[in-house]
């Protein structure tokens, strides 16, 4: 399931939060300051319905200078943008500094909206709208739909809405397949419930239940409830706005900055690395040491830039950086940041993240330098990963992958556990990526929910069917049923894959039926039905059907090609042929048909399946104890 985040941003006081109101009916000024004064101070969020039925929300952001940190916050997680005008003002010192920020975060898609345009005449709008093309020409949002609005006429929303549905339909969602990961933007106590965390999802999937980290404390909490958009939801996935109700922690324990997610995928660093761009129109050079507002994810903390070579950085250039943190943040590679001056308070740059756990010294520059520029570039890292993500849900052993990647089984020994959450090793030596393991559970379970909605009744799909629809090896499809199931993606019953927590139950007239079922096969006996007799005997839409359910549930068994015994029965037959071994360490095809009480049709087919358990032992024309004869 696709979802998606469109992030707002524009001056101040240009109309971002009427224009959501107009789309979406929802107020997201929260605060009676923001009301008030007429501005936002802090972000708000909003379900966004869009024509095509795709699942977004809108983040509204505040516009004023002194809350570009809240606006940083809330932009994390957007898949696209719509860069908010106001037609009686044009392009603002704001606009350009948010501009800025989208292009450094390297936002790549959006629209311009031009807001209040039931003030100003033709000509007016026609000057904002060449101010604008300038303002963004080189730009991501160079060539956009430009689309002026009325958020009091309605005048044009229709039309942006359908810009913003199109511009979805070519954005990438985000990976459900990676590990939960929920930059916390807010926290709060709800009366009822404790405390309850707001972000958004980032990656991966989470469900109530699951145990969590709260980072960089490194606390274990766990979800005691979800809600998207006020409505309470069992899972949620990347891409969503999510309420998470937590477990184990006091409200005083979190705050705006924090990162929930999966235990052990990520740790906290008051160090890392990775390329800077400092912005062509910031007015002077950074020096090697200054110090910087560094925001990442939700968080603002304090930092020291550390340049790996040279004193100096001039404006529109790049550059390998260390960042030196005053407390720590949660990174991961990838990632991307901003620096803002320490005072007055300013863009000035940012990038990626390179190395999350960096302690590069200048003496050797050189070769710290080399490392995050393969680094950057994949490296051998890169190229083992890479590598997985093309094999998709299929695992690979070392020399498979040797020969994929031309990298010799011995440095894939040493490159692969540093390679962390990113991939994983399954039982028989073989290696996946996460995204690969997450597409092997994903296709598991979409089988398995197709499995039961043409069969209810069933408790799970047979093993080799399921491998054979996956298209996967034996070896394979079994090192990852096996990892599935300690991670409970699955629940594997005997020669069957179930979901965990599906429990098949009978309606009122399947009840019927397989009461008249169970009455029918008791009083068989030892002279079994085939399923074809019972379907005659107990006719039904759905006999069938609750004779596999009778069988899964143990209270019946198949026996040669097509017989069905009740359980009960065939407990009995074991009793006996144990008693009847015991004292005579043999027995016959008619011995064993006499001890039944039935004919040589059933009692030949009954004798195979005890061979087949093992209970017995042909040896010529009789059998004899078998290993799991258990004759005490």
């Amino acid at each position: 399931m696709k979802h998606y985040i469109i992030g707002t941003a524009g001056h101040v006081d240009h109309g971002k939060s009427a224009l959501i109101r107009a789309l979406t009916g929802v107020e997201t000024d929260r605060f009676p300051e923001e009301r008030e004064r007429g501005i936002s101070i802090d972000i708000g969020f909003a379900r966004f319905p869009l024509p095509s039925g795709r699942r977004a929300a809108v983040i509204d952001v505040p516009g004023h200078e002194r809350f570009v940190r809240n606006m940083l916050a809330g932009i994390t997680g957007i898949d696209a943008v719509i860069l908010v005008v106001a037609a009686d003002e044009g392009v603002m010192p704001q606009t350009r500094e948010h501009l800025d920020i989208l292009r450094l975060l390297e936002i790549k898609k959006g629209v311009v909206a031009i807001t209040k345009i039931d003030l100003v005449d033709a000509e007016m709008l026609e000057l904002v709208q060449a101010d604008v093309e300038e303002a963004v020409a080189g730009t991501f949002l160079e060539g956009a739909p430009c689309l002026p609005v009325s958020a009091v006429t309605g005048e044009g929303l229709d039309a942006l809405l359908r810009a913003v549905d199109a511009l979805l339909e070519e954005t990438e969602p985000k990976d459900t397949t990676a590990f939960a990961r929920l930059p916390i933007d807010r926290a709060f106590v709800r009366p009822g419930f404790g405390t309850v965390v707001t972000g958004t999802l980032v990656g991966g999937i989470m469900r109530q239940g699951d145990r969590l980290e709260l980072l960089p404390q490194g606390l274990e909490v766990r979800v005691r409830g979800l809600q998207v958009h006020g409505e309470p939801v069992e899972q949620v996935h990347a891409g969503q706005r999510v309420a998470v109700n937590l477990s184990g922690i006091e409200r005083s324990d979190v705050r705006r900055g924090h990162v929930l997610c999966a235990p052990g995928a990520l740790r906290p660093t008051t160090s890392f690395a990775g390329r800077l761009h400092l912005l062509e129109s910031w007015p002077k050079e950074l020096k090697h040491g200054e110090r910087v507002h560094l925001h990442t994810g939700t968080s603002e903390v304090l930092a020291r830039v550390l340049l790996l070579k040279g004193d100096r950085l001039e404006p529109g250039s790049s550059a390998f950086v260390q960042l030196r943190l005053e407390e720590p943040v949660v990174v991961g590679r990838g990632d991307r940041y901003i620096i803002r001056s320490y005072s007055p308070v300013h863009t000035m740059g940012g990038g990626m993240v390179i190395e999350p756990h960096a302690r590069y010294r200048r003496s050797q520059a050189a070769a710290a330098i080399a490392e995050l520029e393969v680094k950057e570039s994949g490296g051998t890292g890169g190229v083992i990963a890479e590598t997985l993500v093309q094999s998709g849900m299929t695992p690979l052993g070392l020399g498979e992958l040797a020969r994929r990647t031309g990298v010799p089984a011995e440095t894939l020994r040493a490159e692969l556990p540093g390679l962390g959450a990113d991939v994983r090793e399954l039982e028989g030596g073989l290696w996946i990526h996460r995204r690969g393991f997450g597409q092997f559970c994903q296709a598991v379970r979409g089988e398995l929910e197709a499995f039961y909605s043409r069969h209810p009744l069933r408790s799970g799909l047979g093993k080799e069917e399921l491998r054979r629809r996956l298209g996967l090896g034996g070896k394979e499809f079994a090192a990852l049923l096996s990892a599935a199931e300690a991670a409970d993606e699955l629940r594997v019953e005997r020669d069957r894959v179930a979901l965990p927590g599906h429990s098949p139950t009978l309606n009122d007239g399947q009840a019927k039926l397989a009461q008249r079922l169970r009455s029918a096969i008791a009083a068989a006996g030892y002279s079994p039905p085939t399923v074809a007799e019972l379907k005659q005997q107990v006719p039904g839409r759905d006999t069938e059907e609750v004779i596999i359910y009778l069988l899964e549930q143990g209270e019946a068994v198949r026996v040669g090609d097509d017989l069905i015994i009740a359980a009960a029965a065939l407990e009995e037959a074991v009793r006996r042929t144990r008693e009847h071994l015991k004292q005579h360490g043999k027995l016959t095809v008619a011995e064993f048909r006499d001890l039944l009480g039935t004919s040589r049709k059933y009692a030949l087919p009954l004798l195979e399946w005890f061979d087949e358990q093992r209970i017995t032992r042909r040896a010529g024309e009789e059998r004899v104890p078998g290993p799991q004869a258990q004759l005490g």
